[in-house]
């Protein structure tokens, strides 16, 4: 018996790197289809879409937070070598919307949850953390904990952001001139890989590995890489870029994880998620737009940025975009680097003065 259950978790971790190689490829070839048509972040949303349509048909593709983490450190890295020494100049002016980002997160949580509270019927607690526009693993934890059905807001939130990244580099591209083909990532992208890019670029993920999980930050194996390469750019210390060839390849790995949440939903269970989840994301689109022009009214920032600044989308997928489009990747960072940590203190509070759940309704 003791030899043999080695043997197994062997073999159960073989079939998960040999799923997620498998989510690479699907990936990567609706990646090369989205290149093809122009679309903004290409290796990004033909990623996610053809992982998606491969998790519905049941190929046999899939993302783990282990298989995850890989790529999530290199496109820390890649987001911290976008930050840069006159950063800090610049941050002077990004009083104003930070400032009024808790007032833009506390409109989204009250209509999102009244939706799907009185649309979706869900119970009290599952409403509540499926409403809230923070993070899918926080928001997963915080509910299961207080009796929420944690699989009906891991599909919403997933949904949501599938939904998100999908739209809103279509949506700003209505308003705001698209910039060259590739001039976007000019700022991360390197011309070659040599062995001091080794050194840097992994330096950076051992490092902000370490410390993101012994500081326990959200989303550490992203936040911590990202972190210790922004301040070394920050600082002038090094100016390292890695090649194009690695942003690609973590970008599809990005979509590919977001695609393959659909793993083992039906037709039927897919396109009620993404109803319910379509609903919650036309009203946090519609206070985005909102308050990203009267912000930049406010402010004089580009309403553009704003709205990737203030978006319902992940950080990581936001942030790319940001890069796609030739604009200012610190900004969008920042801001969903705030936007996580209040929803994170503001959450349990606003829930804590709520009513217990009375039941349960799944997806």
């Amino acid at each position: 018996m003791t030899e043999r259950r080695p043997r197994r978790i062997d073999g159960d971790a073989a079939r998960v790197i040999l799923r997620f190689a498998a989510a690479l490829a699907v990936g990567a070839i609706g990646g090369l289809l989205f290149w093809w048509l122009r679309a903004p972040l290409p290796w990004v949303l033909g990623s996610m879409a053809a992982c998606a349509v491969g998790s519905v048909a049941r190929l046999p593709i899939q993302a783990s937070s282990a298989t995850r983490r890989p790529m999530a450190a290199v496109i820390g890295v890649v987001l911290g070598s976008a930050f840069h020494p006159d950063l800090l100049v610049l941050a002077r002016a990004w009083i104003v919307p930070i400032a009024m980002l808790p007032f833009f997160l506390l409109s989204a949580a009250l209509l999102c949850v009244a939706y799907f509270r009185r649309v979706a019927k869900f119970d009290p607690a599952t409403a509540y953390f499926a409403g809230m526009p923070g993070g899918i693993a926080e928001m997963v934890l915080m509910g299961a904990d207080r009796g929420a059905d944690e699989r009906a807001i891991g599909l919403i939130h997933g949904a949501r952001i599938f939904l998100v990244v999908f739209i809103l580099p279509f949506l700003i591209r209505l308003f705001h001139a698209p910039a060259p083909i590739g001039s976007g990532t000019a700022t991360v992208i390197g011309a070659e890989a040599d062995w001091s890019l080794l050194l840097w670029g992994g330096g950076c993920i051992a490092v902000g590995l370490a410390f993101g999980k012994l500081l326990r930050l959200p989303a550490w194996h992203l936040i911590g890489p990202l972190a210790v390469s922004a301040v070394l750019h920050i600082a002038g210390i090094t100016d390292f870029r890695l090649p194009g060839w690695a942003v690609a390849a973590a970008q599809v790995g990005l979509g590919a994880t977001i695609g393959c949440r659909f793993v083992g939903l039906t037709l039927p269970a897919l396109f009620r998620t993404l109803m319910l989840a379509a609903g919650s994301t036309v009203i946090l689109l519609a206070l985005t737009i909102l308050w990203s022009l009267v912000v930049g009214r406010l402010s004089g920032i580009d309403p553009a940025l704003l709205m990737l600044a203030y978006s319902p989308g992940g950080l990581a997928e936001m942030s790319m975009v940001a890069l796609s489009l030739a604009l200012e990747p610190g900004f969008v960072i920042i801001h969903h680097l705030t936007r996580v940590v209040l929803v994170l203190i503001a959450a349990p509070l606003g829930f804590a003065r709520g009513k217990a759940p009375d039941a349960t309704h799944p997806l």
